[in-house]
């Protein structure tokens, strides 16, 4: 990590994020399947998208079918320093028409950051998700943002509430599950062959799949039977809470010791509903001897292992992000929030 050497830059993408983080590039392209382009983004503090799945081509991205997309579809998107080369970035790549040569591109034109509304722009919140408490400087950023967007001046433009996930964690295990249909056997027996030493999180991937072995195509289709019927119930928890866009965290926490990445609940649940999110960086800096409130009651035992992480590295200097979310294929409308938003959360 370019802001402190005993955390990670973040993954799959993390050396991209920390290149970007330090000028090194101008723009990199990640891809996304449970938090690859928002994950190192947020750890290196810079401006990271993933699309709704089946936006952007990814066509020769990888040399086989990756079996966690029977279940959940990755997507591709841009990690720079600005909304602005973020917006050129999709309406170049959007405005040469690939939908014309890949048939499973949805064709629908990119007005982003120029996409305009008169409506009053919904907000919603969330402090966390019921299962991980977000560490301090997560929930200093949520403050820091909550008190920019409730200012009096911006009543007639926005409007902030409170919104409630539920089933996060539900949600966390099904993906957990639904990423290796193979029982994780492609994964373990790729790294077996290669004669390197294991890494925890590589071991820690299959070791959590295994016990299931190969799933028959009745447990695959069972499984994403439960997959639609929470994208169902969280497409009606939005609108019964009435929001347009959603700020959230990106991470449980600014970022991660190495060899520690095991909960991306906060960015692992918009692949698993398939909604468009990004990450945006914010003023708010890890300090040295934050604390967590002493009034903190552990949401699960997850939770409580989050907490024990915070208490034992050291993050000091790590930049905070946060994530705004949109619904699926409401790409469009997630860029016009953020144009509406930029002054107000000083984005660039």
């Amino acid at each position: 990590n370019p802001f402190n050497i005993h955390l990670s830059a973040g993954g799959s993408t993390g050396g991209e994020a920390a290149l970007i983080a330090m000028k090194g590039s101008v723009l990199g392209v990640g891809t996304d399947i449970g938090g690859s382009i928002r994950g190192p983004a947020a750890f290196c503090g810079i401006y990271g998208f993933k699309p709704t799945s089946n936006t952007l081509p990814m066509q020769g991205f990888i040399a086989s079918p990756f079996p966690a997309e029977l279940n959940i579809l990755g997507s591709t998107g841009p990690m720079c320093r600005s909304l602005r080369d973020m917006d050129f970035f999709m309406s170049r790549v959007l405005a040469d028409k690939p939908h014309l040569l890949d048939p499973r591109l949805v064709p629908i034109p990119w007005t982003g950051l120029q996409t305009t509304s008169t409506k009053i722009l919904k907000l919603g919140i969330i402090e966390n998700d019921g299962f991980v408490e977000p560490q301090p400087p997560v929930k200093r950023a949520i403050t820091w943002a909550r008190e920019l967007l409730t200012d009096p001046r911006h009543a007639g433009a926005i409007s902030i509430k409170s919104f409630k996930i539920s089933g996060a964690a539900e949600a966390w295990r099904k993906a957990r599950r639904m990423y290796w249909p193979d029982g994780g056997s492609g994964c373990r027996d790729a790294i077996l062959s290669s004669g390197e030493p294991l890494h925890p999180l590589s071991e820690w991937i299959w070791k959590d799949a295994e016990p299931f072995g190969m799933l028959t195509a009745a447990d695959v289709s069972n499984m994403r039977g439960d997959r639609d019927n929470y994208r169902l119930a969280f497409a009606r928890a939005w609108e019964e809470q009435d929001i347009d866009v959603l700020l959230c965290p990106a991470y449980v926490g600014p970022a991660c010791a190495h060899d520690t990445a095991f909960t991306w609940t906060y960015t692992s649940l918009y692949n698993f509903v398939d909604y468009p999110a990004v990450v945006i960086p914010t003023p708010i800096v890890t300090e040295a001897g934050e604390q967590y409130d002493p009034s903190y009651e552990p949401l699960s035992e997850t939770c409580e292992q989050v907490k024990q992480l915070w208490e034992k590295t050291d993050f000091q200097g790590a930049p905070v992000n946060l994530q705004l979310a949109a619904r699926k294929y409401h790409d469009n409308e997630l860029f016009g929030a953020l144009s509406r938003l930029k002054d107000i959360l000083g984005l660039n």
